[in-house]
C-alpha cells in the first residue's frame, strides 16, 4: 500500500510538473485589425488593455480586454511596454542601450553590443533580454551586482515575455527561406532548466510577439502576415 501511495505521490508531483508550461486552450481569435498592420502587443500592467503599435506610422493603439473601444493611445509603446516593473538596471538597458554592457560587471562579455526588448520579471529579480549580432535571448540577474555566472544564453526566439510566476519565458521563433518569413511559432522556456515546448504553431498563422496577461489566463500575439491582434486562452 506504501508502495502505491508512493507511486501516486510521484505521479501526481511529475503530473503536475509537466503540465506547469503554458499550454492553449482556444482558438486564435482577432482582437484588433486596422487598415495598417499592428505590432507588438503588450498588455497593460491592470490587464483590461492590450497595447500595440502601427508598423508603418508607429503610433500606439489600444483596446479593452474584452476587445471594444479600439483606438489611438497617447504614449511612448517601449517605455509602456517597460513601466510594468521599474528596476536601475532596467532603466540602464533602456536608456543606454549600447553602454549598458561595458558598465555592468555582469554584462561585460557583451561590451559593443546593443542591448534590446528588455522585461523584468514579475517577482523583479530576473532581466531578460536580446543582444545585437547575438542569437536568441539572455537572462540576467536584476541586482546590476551579481556576479556574471548568473548572466544566461537561450539560444534561439525573441520578443521574450514573462509568464505571471516567473518561471518560464515565452519567445517567438522565426522560420525563414532566407527571403522570405515562412513560420513564427511561439515557444516557452523554462527558465530553471532552460526545457522548451511549444506554446503555438499553426500554418494558419505567422505567430510573433507573444505577450502574456498579467492573470496569466490570455495570450496576444501579432500575426505577421495580416498585421492583426490576435488572442487566445492559455492555462499553465
Amino acid at each position: 500500500m506504501k508502495k502505491q501511495i508512493l507511486s501516486l505521490s510521484l505521479l501526481l508531483f511529475f503530473g503536475i510538473g509537466l503540465c506547469a508550461q503554458p499550454k492553449v486552450v482556444s482558438e486564435p481569435r482577432v482582437i484588433a485589425k486596422t487598415s495598417e498592420p499592428l505590432t507588438r502587443p503588450a498588455w497593460s500592467p491592470d490587464g483590461t488593455k492590450l497595447l500595440f503599435t502601427s508598423s508603418e506610422s508607429g503610433e500606439l493603439w489600444e483596446v479593452s480586454a474584452c476587445g471594444a473601444n479600439l483606438r489611438k493611445a497617447s504614449g511612448d509603446a517601449d517605455q509602456l511596454r517597460a513601466a510594468v516593473g521599474k528596476n536601475s538596471l532596467l532603466q540602464l538597458m533602456i536608456n543606454e542601450p549600447l553602454g549598458v554592457a561595458s558598465k555592468v560587471e555582469m554584462l561585460k562579455s557583451l561590451s559593443g553590443r546593443i542591448i534590446y526588448n528588455p522585461a523584468l520579471s514579475p517577482q523583479g529579480d530576473k532581466i531578460v533580454f536580446q543582444a545585437s549580432r547575438q542569437k536568441g535571448f539572455f537572462v540576467c540577474d536584476a541586482n546590476e551586482q551579481a556576479d556574471a555566472s548568473t548572466l544566461r544564453h537561450f539560444e534561439e526566439g525573441g520578443r521574450a515575455v514573462w509568464t505571471p510566476d516567473g518561471k518560464y519565458i515565452v519567445v517567438m521563433v522565426e522560420t525563414n527561406d532566407g527571403h522570405v518569413v515562412t513560420k513564427g511559432e511561439l515557444v516557452a522556456f523554462e527558465v530553471a532548466t532552460g526545457n522548451k515546448s511549444v506554446v503555438f504553431s499553426s500554418d494558419k498563422y505567422i505567430a510573433f510577439s507573444p505577450a502574456v496577461s498579467p492573470d496569466g489566463k490570455k495570450l496576444a500575439f501579432e500575426d505577421y502576415a495580416t498585421g492583426a491582434i490576435y488572442i487566445m486562452d492559455i492555462q499553465q
